[in-house]
């Protein structure tokens, strides 16, 4: 609206000046009529050119010459073209409009005609004898008008005459008919016709003039409203600053306009003379509207000031709600608070955001935890279910499976109903710790600040501060700290009652807290039903570093100790808790770890299975799982070094579970080697041609043996002392005294499992020797001189060529301690025959001879002092029961042909028992 007046107001302006222009008036109300100059009578009428006589205006027009201008410009004296030659050369610089009125005086056709300044402007380079000479020429050519005008009269005399008849005639009827007085000499109906025009214009022009009037007050309003334009248009300016939130804007101009209403009403109270009076003409009854005019300004002025409080009450209400809107980020907020410091609010904006955030807070964590139990409590639900061993130890091989490949994305993305559960809860976890984060800092950072009331820049609101905060109560100081205190300990007890925690000696104290007496100890409860160890160490481990780096993001902040101090506590309780839980599904997973065993031979070494480095893996993981809780640091394999020191309780409790582990381990081996062979999963096709070719047959408990031996083997001189030495690294203790145990432990199962094997080949030999030194029909006394080597023995060293088949092809580090082993029991079995054999004849004793040679030398690789003194001892017993009395001959020349048949012997069977041959 006030722009529109303003355009109407400049519009009204400008053609007030082209009126002005057009009638060559200097104001609009005239006091005196001038005549306006008659060029009719004396003025010669021409188009244009270089004559016009005001170049651009009074020349061509719309294509058209303006006759009003096109006057005769001709010099009177004759002495020069024009008037106007030398007059635009010396007056370029002058006004066009009072060049006009100057020029008009030139013309000798004009009433304005000015001779002095003709003959001072015109001709004032003429010399005398040219001026006499125009003169002259002037007066010929007035004479020659004056003639021509005689001429003129005798010409037309007659008409003159009959002219001057008609008029009188017309005067005489004119007065006699309505030129009298009481046709009021003829303008008694010019009367009656003004008096019905008056009214008419009374009617027509009355409400123009006071419209006029009216406009006049708009226009003395429209004064106001543009000295003013500020304040007036403040309110929706306010608006239109406050829609698009330029807050700095709305209170700048809040401000503005605040002083300059003060200034303006002060003025208006003290001066007649006020700003808000509106210029009058003079007049006393213009000067009483103005008067009027000027208090009703001022009811404006109070009305607008209130439309601009109460936008402004809007705002701070608008600003107080932005406050309580959490999700604002903290920037925003602190510029909020200090716009609302600025506007000196009743309600302190900080103690006001501090509260509403306080509170928003605590329900966010606990409707956040209610919200994760629920679904903890919903996965529960689904997996209530009993499981049988066979599946529990699946679910182990998985995971382990999953370590080796370190491929610990596919086991988050499980669909297992246990790691749904573990990720539900850790979700707990991460949920409370990044709302703990995302509002505690500017919590607290927000608290420092209304505390040390450093909030605005300017030393007039810092002042005004620093006095609103000695006069604060010094308790909202304290409960500044209390609020941080209540947020973090609510965060720990959700924490800790959900984990069931405990400290490392608090059920053991004497001073046991009444909460830790009332819940039962079993911190345990919390973890899925049937999760395996490697699956629950690799959740925990997510769990406490993240509960970690919650914690030290919040330390950082520099927080009050007695505020941050339920951390600490937390951390304590968390690392012990879960490293109780660690140790006790460690154990529970090694227990039945044997069911792992799948009889897959290594890649890398085929003489022990897989089930080593499984457990390995499976012993290291868990392992460091417990170390990184322990400690909150990490080990890489080839660490040297303490990366991080654990108390001691937590080492007597880790490591009590490291080597129980390891027992149940080396007793699962030996009841893997004693079961009948149960497979978790069906043995694909795969696997079953690599068994084959392997010839290993997990059904046979012989091979079962062999490999359980050979995997005891392996890890006496390895893998135990690799795990023992990484243990011993990372926790820096020393473990000496345990590894002789776990020897001891391995050479006792290692001489069960083999003396279990021996005692089966050794029967078989046993009853071959027995049946052909006792029971074959030989008559050892009576017999011929020997032709050839006895059957028995070729069948007993051939059954020694079986085991050594089956030891090679399964372990043959085991070869030489298994046929050395079968020699010194078949050796002792030969003695004990032979023992039996009363008398030996000639031929007896050399076939006896004969038949001990062959064995001896066909298995010398395998002899052993034991089996050597054994051997020793059957020759002297043969010797022994020898009767040389029933030989004839010469001795000397029977073993000289018993010696040629033993090489002939060892000759034909050489590629019989080439596997006993020593290679080179």
């Amino acid at each position: 609206l006030m722009y529109r007046q303003a355009t109407v107001y400049e519009q009204q302006l400008s053609e007030e000046a082209a009126i002005l222009k057009h009638y060559q008036l200097d104001v609009l109300d005239p006091v005196e009529w001038v005549d306006e100059p008659d060029n009719r009578k004396s003025v010669r009428y021409s188009v244009g050119g270089d004559n016009a006589f005001f170049q651009g205006n009074g020349g061509i027009e719309n294509g058209r010459a303006d006759e009003r201008w096109s006057l005769d410009d001709s010099d009177p004296l004759g002495i020069k073209h024009s008037v106007f030659t030398d007059y635009a050369k010396n007056n370029s610089n002058l006004d066009p409009y009072e060049s006009l009125k100057e020029r008009t005086q030139f013309l000798v056709g004009t009433k304005s005609f000015n001779p002095k300044l003709f003959l001072r402007k015109v001709h004032q380079d003429t010399s005398f004898n040219d001026l006499l000479i125009g003169a002259n020429q002037l007066r010929n050519t007035l004479d020659q008008k004056s003639e021509a005008l005689k001429n003129l009269v005798q010409d037309n005399f007659d008409r003159f005459v009959s002219a001057k008849n008609t008029i009188d005639t017309v005067y005489n009827e004119m007065k006699s008919k309505s030129l009298n007085e009481e046709n009021e000499y003829g303008v008694k109906g010019l009367g009656a016709a003004l008096t019905e025009a008056a009214a008419k214009a009374d009617q027509v022009f009355g409400p123009v003039l006071e419209n006029r009037m009216k406009a006049e007050k708009i226009r003395s309003t429209l004064t106001v409203l543009e000295k003013f334009k500020f304040f007036f248009s403040l309110p929706s300016s306010l608006m239109e600053s406050l829609k698009q939130q330029k807050y700095d804007i709305v209170i700048r101009d809040y401000k503005k306009g605040k002083k300059a209403l003060e200034s303006t009403l002060a003025s208006s109270d003290s001066s007649s003379d006020s700003n808000l009076q509106i210029p009058s003409n003079g007049s006393p009854e213009k000067e009483n509207e103005d008067s009027a005019l000027a208090a009703q300004y001022r009811k404006v002025f109070d009305k607008v000031w209130a439309e601009v409080e109460k936008i402004m009450e809007e705002m701070r209400e608008q600003l107080f709600k932005q406050l309580t809107e959490p999700w604002r980020s903290m920037e925003e907020q602190e510029r909020t608070i200090n716009i609302l410091l600025e506007l000196e609010t009743i309600e302190d904006p900080v103690w006001h955001y501090l509260d509403s955030q306080y509170k928003y807070i605590i329900d966010l964590l606990k409707e956040s935890y209610k919200e994760q139990i629920d679904k903890i409590e919903a996965l529960k639900q689904s997996l209530n279910r009993t499981i049988d061993e066979k599946e529990a130890a699946l679910h182990l091989k998985r995971a382990i499976k999953i370590v080796n490949s370190r491929d610990f994305d596919a086991l988050s993305a499980s669909k297992d109903m246990d790691v749904q559960t573990w990720k539900a809860i850790l979700n707990i976890v991460k949920s409370l710790s990044d709302l703990l984060l995302r509002c505690l800092p500017d919590f607290w950072k927000l608290s420092k600040s209304f505390i040390e009331g450093k909030f605005q820049k300017s030393p007039t609101i810092l002042s005004a501060n620093r006095r609103r905060r000695q006069a604060m109560d010094l308790r909202k100081v304290e409960q500044c700290q209390n609020m941080a205190k209540g947020v973090i300990d609510l965060y720990a007890s959700l924490l800790s009652e959900f984990f069931t925690l405990t400290s490392p000696h608090e059920d053991t104290s004497p001073n046991t807290s009444s909460v830790s007496t009332a819940v039962p100890n079993n911190n345990s409860s919390f973890i899925p039903p049937h999760s395996d160890s490697v699956t629950t160490c690799y959740f925990l481990t997510r769990i406490v570093m993240e509960m970690s780096d919650c914690v030290n993001d919040i330390n950082s902040i520099n927080m009050a100790p007695e505020a941050s101090g339920a951390l600490s506590t937390l951390m304590d309780k968390t690392r012990w808790g879960f490293v109780e839980i660690i140790c006790k599904v460690w154990n529970g997973d090694a227990k039945k770890f044997y069911m792992l065993e799948d009889w897959n031979l290594d890649p890398d070494n085929r003489e022990i299975t897989t089930f080593l480095r499984n457990f390995h893996t499976f012993h290291k993981y868990n392992s460091r799982c417990a170390f990184k809780i322990a400690s909150l640091g990490f080990v890489s394999d080839d660490d040297n070094k303490n990366t991080s020191s654990i108390p001691s309780d937590y080492l007597h409790k880790i490591k009590g579970a490291f080597l129980d582990s390891l027992y149940s381990y080396l007793d699962g081996l030996v009841h893997l080697a004693f079961s009948e062979y149960s497979p978790l999963e069906p043995v694909d096709t795969e696997n079953f041609e690599f068994i084959s070719r392997a010839k290993i047959d997990p059904n046979r408990m012989d091979s079962r043996i062999l490999l359980t031996i050979s995997n005891l083997a392996n890890l006496k001189s390895l893998s135990i002392p690799r795990i023992v030495s990484q243990f011993e690294n990372a926790y820096q203790c020393s473990m000496s005294e345990d590894i002789k145990q776990l020897n001891d432990l391995v050479d006792q199962l290692d001489k069960i499992l083999f003396d279990d094997y021996m005692k089966r080949k050794t029967a078989t030999v046993r009853d071959i020797v027995e049946k052909g030194i006792l029971y074959g029909n030989i008559d050892w006394y009576n017999i011929s001189k020997p032709t050839e080597v006895h059957s028995f023995v070729y069948e007993a060293l051939l059954s020694l060529v079986l085991v050594h088949a089956e030891v090679g092809d399964i372990a043959k580090h085991l070869v030489n301690r298994t046929l050395s082993c079968l020699l010194e029991s078949m050796a002792k079995d030969c003695l004990d025959a032979f023992k039996k054999v009363e008398k030996f004849g000639m031929g007896g004793m050399l076939q006896a001879t004969l038949e001990i040679e062959f064995m001896h030398q066909t298995l010398s690789q395998y002899v052993t002092p034991k089996a050597q003194e054994t051997l020793q001892a059957i020759y002297v017993t043969i010797e022994q029961s020898y009767d040389p009395s029933q030989g004839s001959g010469n001795l000397q020349s029977e073993l000289s042909s018993v010696k040629k048949l033993l090489v002939e012997s060892r000759k034909s069977t050489s590629l019989q028992f080439l596997c006993f041959k020593k290679p080179k």
